[in-house]
């Protein structure tokens, strides 16, 4: 198995607005990078399965070993809200539930659990929760 193992977010990253797509997670520093983004982008959903639905809110389990890029920015944006984040290990090890509100543009992202795929003495734990401190 491939360990990747994360570094801090570069430099330019920290700044005081950080735009981040809704449906790929593609950060940028700025409004006219994202807003070219936001034209290409053709993600309307997250990139697993759709395995609950209610109303307006849907639940997508993403596989952190299939989707590491995407896996890989829900953990940046976890740690720009939880300092105690770790960020060192590999995604393959996790599954994320990813919560989505439902939209006429698409599934935007409300917030995520995480859980580790091995199993062991405490395998209903969860990793990491984080719900978005904005909607």
């Amino acid at each position: 198995m491939e360990t990747w193992y994360w570094t801090p977010l570069p430099k330019e990253f920290h700044e005081k607005c950080l735009y981040v797509c809704d449906f790929c997670l593609h950060m940028c520093v700025n409004k006219t990078e994202f807003l070219r983004h936001s034209t290409k982008c053709t993600m309307r959903h997250p990139p697993g399965d759709e395995f609950y639905r209610d109303g307006n809110i849907a639940f997508f389990e993403v596989d952190g070993e299939t989707q590491k890029t995407y896996s890989e920015n829900l953990c940046y944006i976890s740690k720009m809200f939880l300092d105690h984040k770790a960020l060192e290990g590999t995604t393959a090890q996790f599954f994320f539930y990813v919560l989505c509100e439902i939209r006429e543009d698409g599934y935007h992202l409300v917030g995520y659990f995480s859980k580790n795929k091995v199993m062991n003495e405490f395998r209903n734990n969860l990793n990491c929760i984080l719900v978005m401190p904005f909607i």
